[in-house]
């Protein structure tokens, strides 16, 4: 270390040094000692460059891998691609190359992009949907749900995309009508489709949101919980008479027992079975039959209905409204209706044993449209036989592959691809499926191949599954909180229910980061976007711009980063102008991970001269080490050696546990950052004997280091090679420290035994006093240890009085901090008056001033 100054040449020099030596980021899978962490973050598509979303989520994916190395665990960190789909295949149209081309040329480039970041990504497990190795296995998941009888091909009415010429789910039309990714204005049109019957799981899907493993799932339940519906009722395929493009109609009751009682159908009038778009009337030639009294029930057009949400078809009975309607539309119904014979119960199981629905589900939920009609896609492994109807590829056949000659040919229109022969009959004229599956089908399970990644036999090895499923953490973004997330829990649970899975929920832990956003300037008259460099601010506070060549007014914006807009930021360029590490810190900084980030260079500095001062201490700690005369010894220890030297034991202990906290369990790791900085300070403030002889100086200035490393791997590796190489260093074996090894060979600093941590004592939710108790017996407490220990506290029994307890909770986060919360009966409280706890005003504080003001209690050993 020559220099005192930490300059971008010096931090690109370091980075460059340890590049390559960042540790093992390979998961063992024959270390069964240690426990498994796996730590997933959503695949990305591979557009040929990061941008700030891609770092933001897999920079906190990678401190999270980091920091569980760093305590031990036996970590899967993995990374592939979801290289399927419209953006690569137009592209590569455009470019009259083949979109296999084009695609693995875009992954080249990202991964160099990737690892210049230093991820610590297990490569080995590195895989791509578009690879036939992966593709294969998707066709298998397929063939699976196929023979199931959860796979099925019927006539629907889709929303097509005239631009990219393919179907579209209804959650990819925005709220305008369009395309989410061409923008076309989206039509209707009557397409033969493959569905996947996600409704058969709707129930177990909803009540899977109440798993208590699931943990930091918060708003995502709701989001779940709206798209799947309440299962207040059962939806039933009735077959239709006679010979029609749809064999069957869909109709959804809250009452299974008033299919005994039907009159007559009612279909909305965009009904795909009224092709005369009449309204008001009877459908004439179409009739449905009731499985369950043999009876033919009529069809009528009309609006006149309450259709149930979601649907467009009603199931009437005898009511004097329906009976109305019917007479109106010239249809004559039976005087009496008679009784039901049937429960609901015994209607569900005989709709259930004939495979025409009884599953609970709400009248909204709708199967998975799978079908694509592009090329870029996994091919449904059927073959049409004019003979057999639809038949499975058998699996020995798969995969079936993409041509790879050819460029923008749709597979409909490439008969040499077409023709196949009948697996059953062998008929020669038959013909494969050319639709291909929706993208969302291969990353319905991308987590389960990570798991055994170059496995040739299965699509996973169960026993393996079992090991190391659920995903610990998953982080992604948002916007697939939805749709990826309801399509993955469906297919884990279905993978559970034939036993290869031991959870049928996929994921324990979410974190869903928020997006990086940038600062965009619309001329307030026209809307029009403009660079930054066209615009003067005239007041930032008072968020006032002008446009410089017109004067006139701008609006500035916080939005989420677009080329269109011209508020975005290549990644790439702040990583050579700043490093590596300060990229990542400068993402993590400031704000929670789940909260957006403004991406603004006036964020820079605080994070920018941390590094600094770490570099100075460092600096400063190897030249007072140098300084030191052995043959004099070490210096009597004064009183202010002792209490300065006392101040760093308390600062390790105190940062450390709040660090750990903000890594482990609140995944705040903009809180940790600060915590670490707290710790910087504390390290600084040292005076020269400290710094040149101090034990505790140097077991702070260790756990600083090995805090940082997940966050800042290069820096941290550097700074642990100066403190591991230091003169004259203390050399302090109880510590665990090993000197020998780098960085990413140490163990998570741990609290002393002695260091009081706290339990935080609430009435009803108010926090009331901190009872400071020793390490050692604190993380061995249990909720009844801690209730009675808290009611021996003459100070807490005075805040109590007389009232009766009614329930405590307990939690525990050991090596951090402890809560118990007792509820009082609160008539008593009411009578008796509330605890005399916090002022209004204290409420409103930060954390950290309520606990000042609250009473402290020692507990000892």
């Amino acid at each position: 270390m020559t220099c005192r100054e930490l300059t971008p040449e010096m931090k690109h020099q370091l980075e460059r040094k340890w590049q390559n030596k960042l540790g093992d980021c390979r998961f063992d899978p024959a270390d069964t000692v240690k426990p498994k962490r796996y730590v997933l973050a959503m695949f990305p598509y591979p557009s040929g460059s990061l941008h700030m979303g891609h770092v933001r989520v897999y920079t906190i994916s990678d401190a999270m891998a980091r920091f569980y190395r760093l305590n031990g665990a036996n970590v899967l960190h993995p990374m592939g691609w979801d290289a399927f789909g419209l953006p690569a295949e137009n592209a590569a149209m455009q470019r009259r190359i083949p979109a296999d081309t084009w695609t693995h040329r875009n992954i080249g480039e990202m991964r160099k992009q990737l690892e210049q970041l230093a991820f610590s990504f297990d490569w080995e497990r590195e895989f791509a949907t578009c690879q036939p190795e992966y593709y294969r296995w998707t066709q298998q998941l397929f063939l699976m749900l196929y023979r199931d009888g959860l796979a099925y091909q019927r006539e629907a009415l889709v929303n097509w995309d005239p631009v990219d010429e393919t179907v579209l789910a209804d959650e990819q039309v925005d709220d305008n009508g369009c395309s989410w990714r061409s923008g076309a204005k989206v039509e209707k049109k009557v397409l033969r489709q493959w569905f996947v019957k996600t409704t058969r799981f709707a129930k177990p899907l909803l009540e899977g949101l109440s798993d208590p493993g699931l943990e930091d799932w918060k708003d995502i339940i709701k989001l779940q919980r709206h798209w799947i519906g309440e299962c207040e009722g059962y939806a039933f395929e009735l077959p239709l008479v006679g010979e029609h493009k749809m064999k069957s109609i869909a109709v959804w009751t809250s009452d299974p027992v008033e299919l005994e009682r039907a009159l007559f159908i009612a279909i909305h009038p965009t009904n795909l079975l009224n092709t005369a778009k009449q309204t008001d009337c009877l459908l004439e030639n179409v009739t449905v039959q009731n499985p369950f009294t043999e009876d033919v029930l009529p069809v009528i057009v009309t609006e006149a209905v309450t259709f149930p949400e979601g649907c467009d078809t009603y199931l009437a009975v005898g009511s004097e409204s329906n009976r109305q309607l019917a007479t109106k539309c010239g249809l004559k119904l039976k005087e009496n209706t008679p009784s039901p014979a049937s429960t609901g119960e015994e209607i569900v199981r005989k709709a259930l044993e004939q495979g025409i629905g009884g599953h609970p589900v709400s009248s909204k939920l709708r199967d998975w449209l799978i079908s694509r009609q592009r090329f870029w896609g996994t091919p449904i492994p059927i073959i049409h036989c004019p003979s057999c109807g639809p038949v499975p590829v058998p699996e020995q056949d798969l995969p079936v592959r993409l041509p790879t000659d050819s460029v923008g040919i749709p597979l409909a229109q490439n008969e040499q691809w077409l023709r196949a022969a009948c697996p059953s009959c062998h008929r020669a004229d038959c013909r494969r499926e050319s639709d291909t599956m929706d993208t969302f089908v291969d990353s319905s399970w991308y987590f389960l191949r990570f798991l055994d990644a170059h496995n040739r036999r299965e699509m996973f090895d169960s026993a393996l599954a079992h090991r190391l499923m659920p995903v610990d953490l998953y982080v992604g973004g948002k916007e697939h909180a939805v749709l990826h997330l309801y399509y993955a829990r469906f297919v884990a649970h279905y993978l559970h229910g034939k036993g290869l899975l031991p959870t049928p929920e996929p994921f324990k832990r979410l974190l869903v980061q928020g997006m990086v956003m940038g600062r965009s300037y619309r001329v307030a008259s026209n809307g029009k976007y403009i660079p930054p460099a066209e615009v003067e601010i005239v007041d930032e506070k008072a968020n006032k711009a002008i446009e410089r060549a017109t004067g006139e007014p701008v609006t500035m914006l916080w939005e989420k980063m677009s080329k269109s807009k011209h508020n975005g930021v290549d990644p790439l360029e702040v990583l050579r102008e700043h490093g590596c590490d300060a990229l990542r810190l400068i993402l993590l900084a400031d704000v929670a991970p789940t909260s957006h980030r403004n991406w603004s260079e006036a964020t820079f500095p605080g994070i920018l001269n941390w590094q600094k001062r770490l570099w100075l201490t460092m600096y400063d700690f190897r030249e007072a080490r140098a300084n030191i005369d052995p043959s004099s010894g070490a210096p009597t220890p004064t009183p202010e050696f002792t209490e300065h030297e006392h101040k760093l034991w308390d600062a390790r202990n105190y940062f450390t546990a709040g660090a750990t906290f903000n890594y482990r369990h609140s995944h705040q790791l903009s809180v940790g950052i600060s915590k670490m900085q707290g710790l910087t300070n504390a390290i600084r403030r040292a005076p020269p004997a400290v710094v040149s002889y101090g034990r505790q100086y140097e077991r702070a200035l260790a756990a600083q280091i090995i805090m940082l490393a997940p966050m800042a791997p290069h820096f941290a590796a550097e700074l642990w090679e100066q403190l591991a190489t230091a003169p004259h260093r203390v050399d302090d074996d109880a510590a665990g420290l090993r000197w020998d090894g780098t960085v990413f060979e140490q163990r998570w600093p741990e609290i002393d035994e002695e260091f009081p941590l706290d339990l935080t004592f609430k009435i009803n939710g108010a926090e009331c006093c901190i009872l400071k108790i020793p390490a050692k017996r604190f993380n061995q407490l249990t909720h009844q240890e801690s209730l009675d220990l808290a009611l021996r506290q003459e100070p807490i029994v005075k805040l109590i009085g007389k009232r009766p307890l009614r329930t405590s909770d307990f939690t525990l986060y050991p090596s951090c901090e402890a809560i118990l919360n007792v509820d009082l009966d609160r008539a008593a409280v009411e009578e008796g008056g509330e605890p005399e706890t916090k002022s209004k005003k204290e409420k409103k504080d930060k954390k950290a001033k309520k606990k000042k003001s609250l009473q402290v209690l020692h507990v000892g050993m």
